[in-house]
C-alpha cells in the first residue's frame, strides 16, 4: 500500500505492527490460557475421582473392619465350632440368639446395609439377624463358600460386584430389587494358624442406591457422571445409564492403576479420569463434558477479545499522537524543500531543534543548499571550459594553414607527374575531412582517432619527402575503448613543427597504447631535439592550474578536454630532455560506456 503522506504511511506501518503483534500475543495468550484451563480441568477432575474413591474405600474399609471384628472374636468361633461338632443334633436357642445381638451390634445402625448373616453351606447353618432366612443352595453363596473353603488364613475378606440379593427369603416380596455389593469374611480359628477348619461365612449386603449419597454433590456442582467397576468388569454404579462405557474403554481402565483420556460419547466430547481403589480393586470412573471447559474458553476468549480490543485503540491513537509529534520537523523540512524547489536556493533552514537526528539533516541540508551552489558556480566554469575546448578542437579540426600545404603539396605532385602519390594524398585529406566535418561526435573509438592519425602522417609523411616513420603499438582489447576525438592529431602536429622540422635525419614517431588494469595508457614518443628544462617546468605549471589555457590548441586544451569527459581521473604528462626528445603520455579511464560514440564507417556513403 502507498501513501503520499510521510505521516499518514508511519501511522498506518505503526498501527499494522502494533495490531499484529498484539493480536499474536492476544492468539498466544488464549492459547496458553486454553491449555493451562485443560490440565487444571483434568487436574480437579482427577483429584475429585480421587477423592471420591477414597470416600468409599472409607466407608467399605470400615465395613471391612467390622468383619474383621467379627472374624476374630473368639466366642463366636466357640459356638460355631460347637455348632458343627459331630454328633449335634440340635442348636441352642442360646447360642443363636448371642450370634444375633453380636450381627445387630456390628451393623444394626448402618442404614445403607440390605442384610447381613453368617452361614455354613457344608453343615446347612445359618444365623441371620431376623425372622428371615437364606437359600443355602443360592448359586451365589455357592460360590462365595467355594471361594473361601481353601483359604489356610483367617481375617481374609473378598468383595462381589453388584448382583441381585435372591438368597433371602423375603426377596420375591420385596419391591426393593436393586443390585446389592457384597463382602464377606472367613470365620476361623485365627488364634490356632494350624487349624483347617472353616467354621462359617460372614456375609454384608450393601445396597448400592446408597452410593448416589456419595456421588450426587459432584455430579450437582461440576456435572460429573460417574461409574463404579468392579474388578470383573461389571458397571456397579452408573449415575447416568445412558452414559455406555465401551468395551475398549474397560480395557484401558484396567491397564493402569488411574488415567485419563478423552472421547466422543453421544455426541459429546467428554473427559474420562478414573481411579484405583486400594480396597476392593474396583474403578471409580468421573464423566466430565467439556462444554464446562468450553463455557470457561469462551469467558476467556471473550474478555481477551475485549482486552485487546480496547489495548490496539489505545495503543493506535497513542502512536498516531507520537508520530504527529514526531514528524513535525521531518513535515517541516519538507515544506522547506518544497520552497527550495522554486529556486530559492539562498534560504536556510534554522538548525536547532528538539531532537539530534532532524538537526543534523538539517545541517547536512543547509551544507548541501551551500555545495549546490558551488557546484553551480563551477558547472558554469566547467560550460566555460567545454566551449572554449570546443572552439580549440574546431580550429584542430579546420586548421587553414594545414590546409595550405596539403593543396600546395598536391600542386607540386601534379607539376612532378606523381600521379600515385596525388591519390595518395587526396585520398588521406578526403578521409580526413569526413572524419573531422560529418562524424560529429564529442568521442570516438579508439580505432578511429588511430585511422585518422595515421590519414595525417601519409599526407605529412609526402609533404615530407619520406623522412617521417610512424610505429604504432596497441595492445589486444583497446581499439574498442572510446577516447576524446581530435587528441592525438594535435600532440603528433606538435611533435612535427615543434620538435622533427628542427631535426636533420630520419623522423620517428612512435605510438604505444597499453591496456592496463583499470585505464588505457597512451604514449605518443619523438626524436626531435625536445624542450628545454625551463620551457618544460613552464608547461607543467599550466598543467597543474585550473586556469585555461588561450594559445590556441595545445597541450592544456586537450587536458581540459579530457578532464570534462573522465573528470580528475585522466592525466596528461610530459616528459623531455633537450636534444633526446619528447615522450607525452595519456591516462583515459576504461570505461565501456560509449554513450553517443558512433563508428567513422558509418558515414561513409
Amino acid at each position: 500500500m502507498k501513501f503520499k503522506s510521510f505521516k499518514s504511511s508511519i501511522i498506518f506501518y505503526f498501527a499494522l505492527l502494533i495490531c499484529v503483534s498484539l493480536s499474536v500475543l492476544g492468539v498466544i495468550s488464549y492459547q496458553t490460557f486454553s491449555n493451562f484451563t485443560k490440565k487444571e480441568m483434568i487436574k480437579s477432575t482427577s483429584l475429585i475421582t480421587n477423592q471420591v474413591n477414597q470416600s468409599l474405600d472409607l466407608y467399605l474399609n470400615e465395613v471391612k473392619d467390622s468383619l474383621h471384628f467379627l472374624a476374630i472374636d473368639q466366642n463366636l468361633i466357640s459356638i460355631l465350632e460347637g455348632s458343627i461338632t459331630e454328633g449335634e443334633v440340635y442348636e441352642s436357642q442360646q447360642d443363636r440368639a448371642r450370634i444375633s445381638i453380636l450381627l445387630n451390634n456390628i451393623f444394626s445402625e448402618k442404614s445403607d446395609i440390605r442384610g447381613y448373616f453368617i452361614y455354613n453351606y457344608d453343615h446347612r447353618k445359618q444365623y441371620i439377624n431376623s425372622a428371615q432366612s437364606i437359600n443355602i443352595e443360592s448359586p451365589f453363596l455357592k460360590q462365595v463358600w467355594q471361594d473361601f473353603k481353601d483359604t489356610k488364613y483367617a481375617l481374609q475378606i473378598k468383595f462381589y460386584g453388584a448382583h441381585k440379593p435372591d438368597y433371602y427369603d423375603n426377596y420375591s416380596r420385596t419391591s426393593d430389587l436393586n443390585n446389592v455389593i457384597t463382602i464377606a469374611a472367613n470365620i476361623k480359628d485365627a488364634y490356632d494358624p494350624s487349624n483347617p477348619n472353616l467354621y462359617g461365612v460372614a456375609v454384608f449386603d450393601y445396597n448400592i442406591n446408597k452410593l448416589k449419597n456419595i456421588f450426587k454433590s459432584i455430579q450437582t456442582e461440576l456435572g460429573i457422571q460417574s461409574f463404579v467397576v468392579d474388578d470383573g468388569k461389571q458397571v456397579i454404579y452408573q449415575s447416568d445409564p445412558s452414559l455406555i462405557l465401551t468395551e475398549s474403554d474397560m480395557e484401558s481402565l484396567f491397564q493402569h492403576t488411574s488415567g485419563h483420556w478423552t472421547r466422543m460419547v453421544n455426541g459429546t466430547n467428554m473427559l474420562i479420569a478414573y481411579s484405583t481403589s486400594s480396597v476392593t480393586g474396583w474403578k471409580t470412573v468421573s464423566m466430565l463434558p467439556f462444554t464446562q471447559f468450553n463455557k470457561k474458553l469462551s469467558v476467556i476468549r471473550d474478555t481477551t477479545l475485549f482486552l485487546l480490543t480496547i489495548m490496539i485503540v489505545i495503543t493506535i491513537v497513542l502512536a498516531s499522537v507520537i508520530t504527529i509529534r514526531t514528524t513535525q520537523p521531518i513535515l517541516k523540512l519538507v515544506a522547506f524543500m518544497k520552497e527550495v524547489g522554486t529556486g530559492k536556493l539562498d534560504i536556510r533552514i534554522d538548525r536547532q531543534t528538539e531532537y539530534e537526528e532532524i538537526m543534523v539533516l538539517n545541517r547536512g541540508v543547509n551544507n548541501m543548499l551551500d555545495r549546490m551552489k558551488e557546484l553551480i558556480a563551477n558547472s558554469i566554469n566547467q560550460q566555460l571550459l567545454q566551449k572554449e575546448a570546443e572552439y580549440s578542437a574546431l580550429q584542430a579540426k579546420m586548421n587553414p594553414h594545414f590546409l595550405y600545404n596539403t593543396l600546395q603539396s598536391i600542386s607540386s605532385l601534379s607539376i612532378l607527374g606523381r600521379n600515385q602519390d596525388i591519390e595518395l594524398v587526396t585520398h588521406s585529406l578526403r578521409e580526413m575531412l569526413h572524419y573531422s566535418l560529418y562524424q560529429m561526435n564529442e568521442m570516438v573509438q579508439m580505432k578511429d582517432e588511430i585511422r585518422s592519425v595515421e590519414n595525417y602522417l601519409r599526407i605529412q609523411n609526402i609533404r615530407y619527402d619520406g623522412r617521417l616513420q610512424f610505429v604504432c603499438q596497441t595492445d589486444d582489447g583497446v581499439l574498442e575503448y572510446p577516447i576524446n576525438k581530435f587528441i592525438l592529431q594535435p600532440i603528433i602536429e606538435n611533435s612535427i613543427y615543434h620538435g622533427l622540422e628542427s631535426k636533420d635525419g630520419i623522423w620517428i614517431i612512435s605510438l604505444l597504447i597499453q591496456n592496463e588494469t583499470d585505464h588505457i595508457r597512451v604514449i605518443v614518443k619523438d626524436n626531435g631535439i625536445g624542450i628545454t628544462e625551463q620551457r618544460l617546468s613552464k608547461i607543467n605549471e599550466e598543467l597543474c592550474s585550473t586556469a585555461t589555457s588561450t594559445s590556441g590548441i595545445g597541450l592544456m586544451s586537450i587536458a581540459n578536454r579530457m578532464a570534462l569527459r573522465f573528470s580528475s581521473q585522466a592525466k596528461l604528462m610530459i616528459e623531455s630532455e633537450w636534444g633526446q626528445g619528447t615522450t607525452i603520455t595519456l591516462i583515459i579511464p576504461k570505461t565501456k560506456s560509449l554513450g553517443d560514440v558512433r563508428n567513422a564507417n558509418d558515414f561513409i556513403n
